[in-house]
C-alpha cells in the first residue's frame, strides 16, 4: 500500500519521462514495460499524460477509476491525464503502449480537443475499452503500430511529425473500428452532441467549483431545465446526477490514494460544510468516507 504520508495532499501523479528526463512521446512494447516493473510494486496511479495500451496477447484485469475490464488479446484501452488506473496481466503478455502529452498534441496540431471527440478517452463518464476481433482490423492497426515504432527508434529528421500524423491516423482507425461495431454512436444530432460534449469539458475543468446545473447553463447559455432535458436524452443521466457522479469519482479516488481527512477532501471539492459532504458520500456510495477507504485500500494492499 501507499504510504499515506508521502501522499497525504495530493494523489500520485506521474511525468512522461525518458531515461528520467521529460518528454512528450514515448514508444514501448508491454515486455519493456513488464521489464521495467519487474523489480518494483506496480501501484494504482495517475498521469499528467494520455495512454494508449493495446493488449495484442494475454489476459488480466484492468481497474480503472473503480471499474474493473477484464483484459484479452485485441483489448485496447485508452487512459486520460489524471485518471487513476491499475493493470493487472496474468503471465505471459505482448503489446504496444503509445504516452503523449498535451503539449504533443498541440505541437502536431492535433489538439486535445479532437482527441477528446474521438470518443475512447474519458469525458466524466464510462469509456469502455476498444475490443478488436477482426483480424483485417488488427493488421492495419499492427501497421501504423510499427511505422510509429520506426520512427521513435531511428529517430530521423522531422520524426516527431511523423509519428503525430500516424498518431491521428492510429485514432482515427480505432474510431472506424467502433462505429462499425456501434453505429448507434453515429446516430445523435450534431447540435445536441456538440453540447453533450461542451458540457463534459466544462464538468471536468469545474467540478470542484461549480456544484449547480445552473452554472453549467449560463456557460452553455442555456436554461438550467432545457441542459438538463437534453443531457437526459442524450446520455441517460442528468446534468444534476453528471455533476454529482463526477465530485464522487474525484472523492473517492481521494479516498483511496490520499491520507486527506474528510474534513480536507470535502474542502479540496469545493464543500464549505464537511457534514453535508459526508452525508452526500454516504446516499451515493451507501457507505460512509472512512468504511469506504477502509474497504477500497484492501484490494490495494
Amino acid at each position: 500500500m501507499m504510504n499515506p504520508e508521502k501522499h497525504k495532499n495530493r494523489i500520485e501523479s506521474l511525468d512522461l519521462l525518458d531515461n528520467g528526463q521529460p518528454v512528450d512521446f514515448v514508444f514501448k512494447t508491454m515486455r519493456e514495460v513488464a521489464t521495467e516493473h519487474e523489480n518494483r510494486d506496480h501501484l494504482p496511479h495517475r498521469h499528467h499524460y494520455y495512454s494508449v495500451i493495446w493488449i495484442t496477447s494475454g489476459e488480466g484485469m484492468h481497474l480503472v477509476d473503480f471499474k474493473s475490464y477484464p483484459v484479452q488479446s485485441g483489448t485496447v484501452f485508452f487512459i486520460s491525464p489524471e485518471q487513476v488506473h491499475h493493470l493487472q496481466m496474468k503471465g505471459p503478455h505482448d503489446g504496444f503502449v503509445l504516452l503523449f502529452t498535451e503539449n504533443f498534441l498541440e505541437r502536431q496540431g492535433i489538439g486535445s480537443q479532437w482527441v477528446r471527440q474521438s470518443g475512447f478517452f474519458f469525458r466524466c463518464d464510462d469509456v469502455a475499452p476498444l475490443q478488436i476481433e477482426n483480424d483485417d482490423d488488427a493488421t492495419e492497426l499492427g501497421s501504423i503500430i510499427r511505422m510509429i515504432a520506426g520512427e521513435y527508434l531511428e529517430k530521423k529528421t522531422g520524426y516527431q511529425d511523423a509519428i503525430g500524423a500516424l498518431l491521428r491516423l492510429f485514432l482515427l482507425q480505432c474510431n472506424r473500428i467502433s462505429a462499425v461495431r456501434l453505429p448507434a454512436r453515429q446516430e445523435r444530432s450534431r447540435p445536441a452532441a456538440s453540447t453533450v460534449k461542451q458540457f463534459k469539458d466544462l464538468l471536468d475543468i469545474h467540478f470542484a467549483e461549480w456544484h449547480k446545473v445552473a452554472e453549467y447553463a449560463r456557460a452553455l447559455h442555456l436554461t438550467p431545465n432545457y441542459l438538463n432535458e437534453l443531457l437526459s436524452q442524450e446520455t441517460g443521466s442528468s446534468a444534476k446526477d453528471m455533476i454529482l457522479a463526477r465530485i464522487m469519482l474525484e472523492a473517492k479516488r481521494y479516498a483511496t490514494h490520499s491520507a486527506m481527512s474528510v474534513k480536507e477532501v470535502a474542502y479540496q471539492l469545493g464543500f464549505t460544510d464537511p457534514a453535508h459532504f459526508s452525508k452526500l458520500f454516504k446516499q451515493c456510495e451507501n457507505q460512509g468516507f472512512t468504511a469506504f477507504r477502509e474497504e477500497i485500500r484492501k484490494k490495494y494492499s
